[in-house]
């Protein structure tokens, strides 16, 4: 059986947390091109999907996986094949509900041990017996990957898959990390295949220039952006309050 070439970890344009510059159309296109069969759009905190982005994706000869990227107790989890109450979970206990009314979705420990806040770290391992597969990510280099190493660990400790994925914001390393399912071209197919492990990973390390443009680029591209929108909100929170108080 020739395996599915998977990508399970992508935002575009369309994410209303890190506004990468590609749209969605141009990411299948990319997707496209690499001989990609298998794609889920993970916005932060977001659903995104509907007949249209589908029906391009089918166009191109891509099964289009609905997929998000949640923030679940303050650290990110990735749902495939979820749906729009997904953007409701935000805990570990609401998670946990959201598997047991939807068994057909598959729970994927995004970086985990990469060392940001927003990085599950203990709480992995907390809660372990919700995660199906486990991230290795596309952001290392040959000398430097200490925190994919430690993901492969608990994967192999707790028989969990381990998906490679490019968590793609910035298009040309769409195909920096993907992953091979040796399953037929349908969602449950693909499903069973990662939980039996029917899985590989195909990574390429970063050099250690790219690596360094790389996390400069998405400093000043991403984090510092959302930081700067993040104050914005608060400010103006804080104005609405102060007027809401001075009216009383």
């Amino acid at each position: 059986m020739k395996p599915l070439k998977v990508q399970f970890h992508v935002h575009t344009a369309q994410d209303p947390v890190d506004h990468p510059k590609h749209t969605a159309e141009q990411m299948l296109d990319m997707a496209a091109e690499k001989n990609y069969d298998v794609v889920s759009i993970t916005h932060h905190d977001s659903f995104f999907f509907n007949d249209d982005i589908k029906e391009y994706a089918e166009k191109l000869g891509i099964l289009l996986v609905p997929g998000i990227e949640k923030t679940v107790s303050r650290r990110h989890v990735l749902i495939i094949n979820a749906t729009k109450d997904a953007e409701r979970i935000n805990n570990f206990y609401d998670l946990s509900k959201y598997k047991k009314s939807h068994p057909d979705c598959l729970v994927i420990a995004a970086h985990p041990y990469y060392p940001r806040g927003f990085c599950l770290q203990e709480k992995l391992l907390e809660n372990i017996n919700l995660f199906d597969a486990i991230e290795y990510s596309w952001f290392f280099t040959e000398k430097m990957n200490m925190f994919n190493k430690q993901a492969e660990e608990v994967a192999k400790l707790h028989k969990k898959a381990l998906i490679g994925t490019s968590d793609n914001h910035i298009l040309p390393y769409f195909d920096q990390n993907f992953s091979l399912v040796y399953a037929e071209k349908n969602w449950q197919a693909i499903r069973e295949a990662i939980l039996a492990n029917k899985c590989e990973m195909k990574p390429t390390p970063l050099t250690g220039s790219e690596f360094l443009k790389l996390t400069m680029q998405m400093i000043f591209e991403f984090d510092l952006p959302f930081q700067f929108r993040s104050l914005k909100q608060k400010l103006s929170s804080l104005k609405t309050d102060h007027f809401i108080d001075k009216n009383k």
